[in-house]
């Protein structure tokens, strides 16, 4: 898993640059275009739009990824440490059922009809079904990822019971 983890990882960092270094010339483009030319672009509109769509959904995921999401932890950090784990995983598996049922799911769904009735974009021309692509992927990796933070915290909780169980035990017990 840890594999597939660290692909997905440098997958990411790689996307996010890339997309972001994009937006920042087109939009730089645009503001040429339209204020030191006099020519506004339509095409650098929307592929800005487009880019910005795709940003903010990989970057959902990055920021999942890191557990950087706003979170209110107020409550969790007065409960105690079983119940806190619990908290965790169940804070994961909604996310989780989020990822599938509206990102995954729906987004297909999305996907599948905006490629049937053949919609395109009014200045680049391209398939819209292509822009919205975004939403399963991200619901994909999200998923992948909320798995493996599940995997994670009950690995290292299981792992720190062992660790307190066998630091408890009594050395004569053996002998």
């Amino acid at each position: 898993m840890k594999g597939l983890i660290s692909v997905l990882d440098n997958f990411l960092k790689i996307a996010l640059l890339i997309i972001g270094t994009s937006m920042l010339i087109v939009v730089l483009w645009q503001v040429v275009g339209r204020y030191a030319l006099q020519a506004p672009s339509s095409v650098t509109e929307e592929l800005a739009r487009f880019l910005l769509i795709w940003l903010g959904m990989l970057g959902a995921v990055y920021t999942f990824r890191n557990r950087m999401h706003v979170c209110i932890d107020v409550f969790v950090t007065t409960l105690e440490q079983g119940e806190r784990i619990t908290a965790e995983v169940l804070a994961m598996l909604v996310s989780l059922v989020f990822a599938v049922v509206i990102l995954i799911f729906g987004g297909f769904q999305l996907v599948e009809l905006t490629r049937d009735l053949e919609q395109t974009s009014a200045a680049l021309g391209i398939q819209m079904f292509q822009v919205y692509l975004v939403l399963p992927l991200s619901g994909i990796l999200i998923s992948i990822y909320a798995v493996n933070h599940i995997v994670n915290i009950l690995w290292t909780n299981d792992r720190k019971g062992e660790e307190a169980a066998l630091s408890q035990k009594d050395p004569d017990e053996g002998q």
